[in-house]
């Protein structure tokens, strides 16, 4: 019991050093005039969480990352990551940034990730409505799309080859090839790249099969054309 309270008579000193309360109830630990409930001039580490909950449903809890430096218009000052709810931004973890102009005429204050609570993920929307919205262009290396129902099917003994005089007939009304969607149904509907793909696929197929059929009658005619024009 004696070095304990010698203990705490030697660290009671340097505590009260690092800690000031001020007149608004604000605690500092290294810094003389705090401006937040708890404010630290160094590193905080936690052994287990950080919890920060807020009765919001809008809002709710939320971390804010701020750097100075960046006082810049268009220059992210601050990060803040909320896990918001309710009507007007619906049940998400979003990351909004800010400018120093903040949420004024002009200023940053927009929402760059989005975290649905079933999963989805939005880039530059907030509502994304499939497993992964992006509102701008995505660059990437390379692309894999998985797709079952290959059109290979073309080269089965049983498949119905359109005639030519149809596929014209069919262009001539519609003004666009036969089984690909027309150029008002992907402006209303957008692309599906793996369905769009295997149409493709179908029409090289079947344009191959076009050129064989060509080529046979070709060797026949030219066959034809030998045997009448031999002596």
């Amino acid at each position: 019991m004696k070095y304990s309270l010698i203990l705490m008579g030697l660290l009671f000193p340097m505590f009260m050093s690092a800690q000031i309360t001020d007149q608004n109830g604000n605690i500092g630990i290294g810094i003389t005039d705090p401006i937040q409930k708890l404010d630290v001039n160094g590193n905080i580490l936690s052994r287990q969480g950080l919890i920060s909950s807020v009765t919001n449903i809008d809002i709710g809890g939320y971390v804010s990352l701020q750097n100075p430096a960046k006082d810049q218009p268009g220059q992210a000052k601050v990060w803040n990551i909320y896990n918001m709810g309710g009507q007007g931004y619906g049940n998400s973890l979003q990351f909004w940034a800010y400018d120093n102009a903040g949420c004024t005429a002009g200023g940053m204050c927009t929402v760059r990730l989005t975290i649905t609570d079933d999963g989805r993920v939005g880039i530059g929307t907030s509502r994304p409505q499939s497993a992964l919205a992006v509102v701008g262009t995505i660059t990437s290396q390379r692309m894999k799309v998985t797709q079952t129902g290959w059109a290979d099917y073309v080269f089965d003994p049983g498949y119905k080859l359109p005639s030519l005089a149809a596929v014209q007939q069919h262009i001539n009304t519609y003004r666009h090839l036969p089984d690909v969607p027309s150029a008002a149904t992907i402006e209303q509907e957008g692309l599906d790249l793996g369905d769009m793909q295997r149409k493709q696929m179908q029409k090289i197929e079947e344009l191959t099969l076009y050129i064989l059929q060509q080529q046979k009658e070709i060797e026949e005619l030219k066959a034809a054309v030998k045997k009448l024009t031999k002596p």
